[in-house]
């Protein structure tokens, strides 16, 4: 019987896309906690250095910060490339760059339509398609991880249409690029974080009356804590303990979608 830990990402390197800050920093940080060697990446190099540098004198693991644009496809391209050469083959991607615009439905404009889907979809999409492309040409396992919402599947609120759009299309996607890429080995998973305070979300927790109104509809009486909270689910995702489970949403939100 193997004595291996199932969960140890020891010897896995992971990039992290809106990995500087809010949820993408506590599941870098979480991933390093358990072994893996952590690539940041957001559109701004002095952000991604700094989350870099906390991660390595957090853990004493190898973490690195790479700028990239994920609107565009020729600066996913080329993180690909500078994450391999820092680290060389890449195990673990994690797609958790947000954006949002907030405004009634009739007041949304292209421009807003199309600033939303380029992060939270289009983005998503490339980044999945380009470093699966790297995993399956260097016959890596990979384990990819995108960040939904409980917006994906069962909670629509108002004045945020295309980011609740988008979010529905990233779980349809997983489930998609998880069909597609199994033959391959590669594991296509997503995390839908319920409430957690974040600058994406500080707007809501600006407002005493709503803030009030979404821990009635929370059972734990809590909101999440964006440094631990999906850490544990993350590492499941990117570790050989979930060699057999692909395709598949997990929501992390204090049993708000149980209600």
């Amino acid at each position: 019987m193997s004595c291996e830990n199932p969960f140890s990402l020891k010897g896995k390197n992971a990039v992290v896309i809106g990995g500087c800050r809010g949820l993408g920093k506590g599941i870098a940080m979480g991933l390093a906690q358990a072994g893996a060697n952590v690539i940041i990446s957001s559109r701004t190099q002095s952000d991604c250095e700094a989350a870099a540098f906390d991660i390595q004198k957090g853990t004493g693991r190898q973490a690195y910060g790479i700028a990239a644009d994920i609107t565009k496809t020729a600066s996913i391209s080329s993180l690909v490339d500078k994450a391999c050469e820092c680290l060389g083959g890449i195990h673990i991607l994690v797609n958790s760059a947000g954006i949002n615009v907030r405004k009634p439905a009739l007041e949304f404009t292209e421009q807003d339509w199309d600033t939303v889907q380029n992060v939270q979809l289009k983005g998503v999409f490339f980044a999945c398609q380009l470093f699966a492309e790297h995993m399956i040409n260097k016959k890596i396992s990979g384990r990819i991880i995108n960040i939904a919402s409980v917006n994906s599947k069962v909670v629509a609120r108002p004045h945020i249409v295309p980011y609740v759009a988008a979010k529905g299309g990233v779980m349809q996607m997983t489930k998609a690029l998880a069909l597609e890429w199994a033959e391959y080995g590669i594991t296509v998973n997503a995390i839908a974080p319920g409430w957690f305070q974040t600058e994406l979300t500080q707007v809501i927790f600006d407002d005493p009356l709503v803030k009030n109104e979404i821990l009635l509809h929370i059972p734990q009486k809590q909101f999440g804590n964006p440094d631990k909270d999906l850490a544990g689910i993350a590492v499941y995702f990117a570790s050989d303990a979930s060699s057999y489970t692909t395709g598949q949403m997990i929501c992390i939100d204090g049993g708000y979608t149980t209600i």
